[in-house]
Formats: C-alpha cells, sequence, structure tokens
C-alpha cells in the first residue's frame, strides 16, 4: 500500500477528509449540490433556526416569515451556483428580499412588554413629573 493510501485512509477514519457542507464563519448548513433532498435537508434547518430564536410559541405571520425566508436564501443560493448574469441578477434580487423579510421578522421578536414598560413610565412621568437630578 503506499503513503498516500494510507494517508487517506487514516484522514478517512478520523474524519479529516470529509467534505464540509457547513460555512466556517456561520457553522449554517450550506449545500454543495442542489437536489431535492437537499432541498428538503436546508429549508427544514433554516425553518428550525429562525423559530428557536423566537420566544413562546410562533405566530401564524411568524411561522409564514420563517418559511419564507428559508425559500428565498435557497433561490439566492441555487441562482449563485449557476453563475451566470441573469441568475446573479435573480439572486440579488432573492437576497433584496431576504432583506426585507428579515427586518419584519426581527420587527415580530420584540417583546410586546418592553414596549408597554416604556409607556407605563412616560404615563408615570407624565402624571408625576421627572425625576430631579
Amino acid at each position: 500500500m503506499s503513503q498516500d493510501a494510507v494517508a487517506r485512509s487514516s484522514s478517512l477514519r478520523d474524519g479529516t477528509a470529509r467534505r464540509k457542507t457547513f460555512r466556517r464563519e456561520t457553522g449554517k448548513y450550506v449545500p454543495k449540490k442542489f437536489t431535492p433532498a437537499r432541498q428538503y435537508r436546508f429549508l427544514l434547518d433554516r425553518r428550525r433556526s429562525y423559530l428557536a430564536r423566537i420566544s413562546g410559541p410562533p405566530s401564524d405571520d411568524q411561522i409564514a416569515m420563517a418559511q419564507s425566508l428559508s425559500m428565498l436564501e435557497w433561490a439566492a443560493l441555487q441562482a449563485e451556483r449557476e453563475n451566470t448574469l441573469q441568475s446573479l441578477r435573480e439572486a440579488r434580487e432573492h437576497r433584496r428580499l431576504l432583506l426585507k423579510v428579515i427586518v419584519d421578522f426581527e420587527r415580530s421578536l420584540v417583546q410586546p412588554g418592553a414596549k408597554a414598560a416604556d409607556s407605563a413610565l412616560s404615563n408615570i412621568h407624565a402624571r408625576f413629573g421627572a425625576p430631579r437630578r
């Protein structure tokens, strides 16, 4: 057996030669090929990660936004993989829409109790005056 074959077999055993499908900087699953099985895995992973950020049970709007976010990200990655001028324009459009939905999703994560506390505090200040310094 050659030294290359020995090195390859030992690296397969300890897992160093495996292909990575995770981005090193984010740790999120990113497919290298775009098959229906990988699409299912990707959409499931992304949907779960978005829904995990919600404290409490998600609303119907939040579920729909998580679904849209994952679908837009899949479409953008798939278009970027084609690497033609038209597909890159489509990817840019998907990313633009993705950012808009992310803003709405982040806005939906704000705790309603925080707004109520601010309004209660302003009511107290209006009633009794601001504290002296």
